[in-house]
């Protein structure tokens, strides 16, 4: 078993979109000591996915907020929170949808899909509806027909444009 899924499992099982754990608390989770490095260095709690123990909390979809190595706590954020409060700063918005009334099977399925992928539900119907929303071809091939309209006529040969710029140095 990968040293921090115990870690990972515990975050996804949390509620809340923050979470604040001790250095020790963590410990006791995943069964072993950190590394010296995590009390070290703030790099060692960065949100990069090369490393193991953040692909852990990002897969059960948290970041880490604000470690704090002097008190031996960090505080993890869920993703979404995270993104949110960015996008408010930014003043870009996200929507949200409630569906009811799927069949049991479906949301099974889903979800079986979704761990297969290493990720959380909601990240994978995220995925799955906003492939839903891209453009059909029809609409694509009209939108580069529309563009291409806007060129004046066939282009010249690069080379030709080229042997010009020269020649007019």
């Amino acid at each position: 078993m990968p040293k921090y899924v115990l870690l990972e499992r515990y975050l996804s099982e949390q509620h809340d979109d923050s979470c604040s754990l001790t250095f020790s608390q963590i410990e006791g989770l995943i069964g072993t000591p950190l590394p010296a490095s995590a009390r070290r260095h703030q790099s060692w709690w960065g949100n990069d996915r090369t490393h193991a123990q953040a692909r852990s909390w990002m897969r059960a979809g948290w970041t880490v907020e604000q470690p704090r190595l002097d008190e031996e706590r960090v505080r993890f954020a869920r993703i979404d929170t995270y993104r949110r409060a960015r996008e408010k700063a930014s003043g870009s918005a996200r929507s949200q949808v409630i569906v009811r009334n799927l069949d049991s099977e479906v949301v099974a399925v889903l979800k079986r899909r979704a761990q297969r992928k290493g990720h959380s539900m909601e990240h994978e119907l995220r995925a799955i509806l906003t492939g839903a929303a891209r453009p059909e071809r029809n609409e694509m091939i009209a939108e580069a027909d529309r563009i291409r309209a806007m060129t004046p006529g066939p282009l010249k040969d690069s080379v030709t444009l080229l042997r010009q710029d020269r020649d007019s140095r």
